[in-house]
């Protein structure tokens, strides 16, 4: 049995980040001073409006608050087309670089959270599954209803012996040996 919610949460945020490095991809092309076609150009803005479209979506499924680390709108924003890239100063292209890779390492970093937590479930659901099968199949209930009869035996036994002494103490007839008991 699988987890759908958390599937669908797993699913999603590798779309987002397929999305993300195509985003990556397009703009350091455009960055190596080459013409831009027209169908890189419309590839380029049609995978940044699916970033953010998908980004808040994202965000909300996840229940996350965005953060002040978190540039992927700034990112977004300040890149408006491939042919805008060749005129992003060098010390904006690094810090786009940069913000890219550390959302990039983000993304990575929930992804492995929710991996960890199908595993979790994986082996929870193993363990109840086992359960299952143990409690449910006829020959180990029959070994636990054995059991159970046996120690039941054991103590009204026991019980019963305990009665026959305190009974020999009371009428004082109780042989030395007895007694050591």
């Amino acid at each position: 049995m699988v987890d759908k919610e958390l599937e669908k949460k797993i699913k999603q945020i590798k779309e987002f980040m397929e999305l993300w490095v195509k985003f990556h991809e397009l703009y350091k092309s455009a960055t190596k001073n080459r013409v831009i076609s027209p169908d890189e150009e419309k590839a380029f803005l049609e995978t940044k409006s699916l970033i953010a479209r998908k980004y808040q979506a994202l965000m909300d499924n996840l229940n996350i608050e965005p953060t002040a680390e978190d540039k992927t709108m700034d990112i977004i924003s300040q890149v408006l087309s491939l042919e805008t890239v060749s005129s992003i100063s060098d010390m904006q292209m690094r810090k786009i670089e940069n913000d890219w890779h550390d959302s990039y390492i983000s993304l990575n970093k929930l992804l492995g959270k929710l991996e960890n937590k199908r595993e979790d479930f994986a082996k929870m659901r193993t363990g109840k599954i086992m359960m299952k099968r143990i409690l449910f199949n006829p020959v180990s209930s029959l070994i636990f209803v054995v059991i159970v009869i046996i120690l039941i035996y054991l103590m009204a036994v026991r019980f019963f012996n305990l009665n026959e002494m305190i009974g020999k103490r009371q009428a004082g007839g109780l042989t030395q040996e007895e007694q050591k008991k």
